[in-house]
């Protein structure tokens, strides 16, 4: 479909707003059907995040227009496909779809992306899919802090025990060697 050159300039201001505002990442395809494509949309539904096919050439002038400079040159070369987050805790969730995705369909190849304008390379989105998402660090943590708390409650009331045990015995024997001294 052609596209003049007047909405080409239109979409990469807009996606370089986008690009500057949301969390990003990019990927090439060969030979990824529709319906795939689909499912991956999908799968990235419940953390708000999109995925678009773009133009090559909108997609090299949007990240101009973001001042983003990928380390990987060829992110704008052959079909790119655009992953844009809404909700930048979910970024580990999103991760583990598109390395998931990646592994059944191996013509999906993902380039890079941007954190918080820091550019990812494809071992680091492997590395955020390996990481839980961030209610599932927060109950790990909120479980761990719950553990810590209990053993400390736990040695506190066996001190609070101990110490009972050894007053008790110590202010009996002071209290006749108090008594005979008054007559």
């Amino acid at each position: 479909m052609k596209i003049s050159k007047t909405d080409k300039k239109e979409q990469a201001e807009k996606l370089g707003k986008e690009f500057a505002a949301k969390d990003t990442f990019f990927a090439t395809f060969n030979g990824m059907k529709f319906k795939d494509a689909n499912g991956l949309r999908d799968s990235l539904r419940p953390t708000k995040a999109k995925f678009k096919v773009m133009r090559n050439t909108v997609v090299a002038h949007a990240l101009t227009n973001a001042s983003l400079k990928p380390a990987d040159a060829t992110v704008a070369k052959g079909p790119t496909a655009v992953v844009t987050l809404e909700d930048p805790n979910e970024i580990t969730r999103v991760a583990k779809e598109l390395m998931a995705f990646a592994k059944t369909n191996p013509g999906v190849i993902w380039k890079g992306g941007f954190y918080e304008k820091n550019w990812l390379t494809p071992e680091d989105i492997s590395k955020l899919s390996k990481i839980g998402s961030k209610p599932e660090l927060l109950g790990q943590l909120a479980g761990t802090l719950y553990t810590a708390v209990a053993q400390i409650r736990w040695v506190l009331e066996a001190l609070k025990e101990q110490k009972e045990k050894g007053a008790a015995p110590a202010a009996a024997h002071e209290a006749p060697a108090a008594a005979p001294a008054q007559p």
